[in-house]
Order: C-alpha cells, then sequence, then structure tokens
C-alpha cells in the first residue's frame, strides 16, 4: 500500500492519463537544482535533511512551480483567446485542449473539462478573462478555486446533508470505496487522519474550511504528507534522514518535472 494519505486520492482531481511513466524516467538529474534545494532546507547545517526540514523542500517546489507557471498561463490566455477579446470562452479553449492533445486521449471528458471551466468563473458570465483563466490552469493554489473544489468535496461525502461530514461519512464514503469498502485497514487509516490530521477544531466533524485547509498545496497537511513520502521513497539507510546522495539516487522524487508527483498534485494536466 503507498504510503502516501490514500484519502488524497480521493480528494484531489485525476492525473493526466496521456502522460506515460517513461516521461519521468526520461528526466535527465539537475544536480544543481537539488544542491540548491538541500542547502536551503538543511536549516542547522548538518548535510542531512531530517523530518522537519524535508516538508520545506515541498513548500519550495511548489512556489518555484506556481511562480513558473502563472506567467506561462497568462501567455497562454493571449494565445487562446483567438479573437483578441480579452476573454476566453468555452470554444476557444476546447479548441486549444485538442490542439495541445496531438491525437491523445484526454485526461478528462469535455464534461469534467467544462466544469473545471465554470469553477474557475468567479464572476459566472460564462467566459474566463485573464485572472480566471490564470485560476483554470492553477486551480489548487487559486484561493476561491480552492474554496469552491472544498465545498463541492464537502457536499459529495455530506450523505446526511447536515453541512458537515462526520468521521463515518468520511470512512465510508461510497464513490470512493467501490474496491474496498470492507477493506478494515483501509477504514483504520481513514479515520485516523480524519481524527489527527483533518480535525482541525476536533469537534468530530469537517466543515468546508478544513476540506480546503486539507487540500491547500501550501498548507502543513500537503507539504507534510508530500516529505513523508520522499523520506519513504529515499531513505535506503532508514535512519530518518537524508544525505545528498539518497536525493540524487531518488532525484525523480526531488526534481522539479511535470511527472513530480508533488507537482502533478497541485496542477491538471490535459
Amino acid at each position: 500500500m503507498d504510503i502516501r494519505v490514500i484519502t488524497i486520492v480521493v480528494l484531489l482531481s485525476p492525473i493526466s492519463s496521456s502522460s506515460s511513466s517513461s516521461d519521468a524516467t526520461s528526466v535527465e538529474l539537475n544536480e544543481g537544482q537539488l544542491e540548491s534545494f538541500f542547502r536551503q532546507c538543511d536549516l542547522n547545517a548538518d548535510r542531512y535533511l531530517d523530518q522537519e526540514e524535508l516538508p520545506r523542500w515541498v513548500a519550495l517546489m511548489v512556489e518555484a512551480h506556481v511562480q513558473e507557471n502563472v506567467p506561462h498561463a497568462r501567455e497562454e490566455f493571449t494565445r487562446v483567446d483567438v479573437n483578441r477579446d480579452k476573454v476566453v470562452t468555452w470554444d476557444e479553449y476546447r479548441i486549444m485542449m485538442k490542439e495541445h492533445l496531438h491525437g491523445n486521449a484526454p485526461a478528462f471528458t469535455d464534461r469534467e473539462q467544462r466544469h473545471k471551466f465554470r469553477t474557475a468563473d468567479e464572476n459566472g458570465d460564462g467566459v474566463l478573462n485573464k485572472i480566471e483563466y490564470v485560476a483554470l490552469r492553477n486551480p489548487m493554489t487559486t484561493g476561491y478555486v480552492l474554496r469552491r473544489v472544498a465545498q463541492e468535496l464537502l457536499e459529495d461525502f455530506d450523505t446526511d446533508r447536515d453541512g458537515r461530514v462526520s468521521s463515518d461519512e468520511f470512512v465510508h464514503h461510497g464513490a470512493s470505496r467501490v474496491g474496498d469498502k470492507n477493506d478494515a485497514e483501509i477504514d483504520t487509516l481513514r479515520r485516523a487522519e480524519f481524527t489527527a490530521v483533518m480535525d482541525i477544531n476536533k469537534d468530530k466533524y469537517l466543515d468546508v474550511m478544513e476540506f480546503r485547509a486539507y487540500l491547500d498545496p501550501r498548507g502543513r497537511n500537503f507539504v507534510t504528507n508530500e516529505a513523508r513520502v520522499m523520506m519513504h521513497e529515499a531513505d535506503k539507510d532508514q535512519d530518518f534522514r537524508l544525505s545528498m546522495g539518497e536525493v540524487k539516487d531518488k532525484y525523480l522524487h526531488f526534481q522539479r518535472h511535470k511527472q513530480n508527483q508533488v507537482i502533478m498534485a497541485i496542477h491538471d494536466e490535459f
């Protein structure tokens, strides 16, 4: 079983199926990038990254990606807005998506993409201005989109429609337990995640802000969980700290590239 918290798979949008695993294995080692991140995270300068320092690596990756991707989305907006009316329509967006795919199967159906489009449409006028388009291309790091996603998730999990999600509703969420609804181990993991991480105010229920906090790529939960995965994958000698050598050995988990799990979790690809 993947050490990554299993519920995040349920809560986040599916990752693109049009990108193969070979895309990641073709990424070349960038020692300069790794060494720069290592120095910034090695706060006590002992040449190791421990469990307290490693979440900083995830945070740096998230911020570097956002700083790079936001200008890219702004430039893309100009290309997609073919009639130069300073808004992007659904039809303009669909044309761009089809061109981008180059004949490959899309990661999302038209219905799913239209839903993403509407979610990014903050003022509800049916088109996207430049700010809204940037939000569409960076959904999990845009405040109002993240709030909308959190609200949708709450409504999906809230089977008794009381405006909040109980532990039982979270653990036994039918749509996400089709293949493992009788798996007691997953029941235990979900209940532990609910109690220890998600239920911030300890009232035994989840509200929309707690869902939002759980999903936020800039939040403590996200960076801690991703750092836990990195440690698990790279800590060869199991001493709960990572040397530069261990990081380089598993560089695909630490280096910024589009198939890195951190990047995939915060940025939807076609």
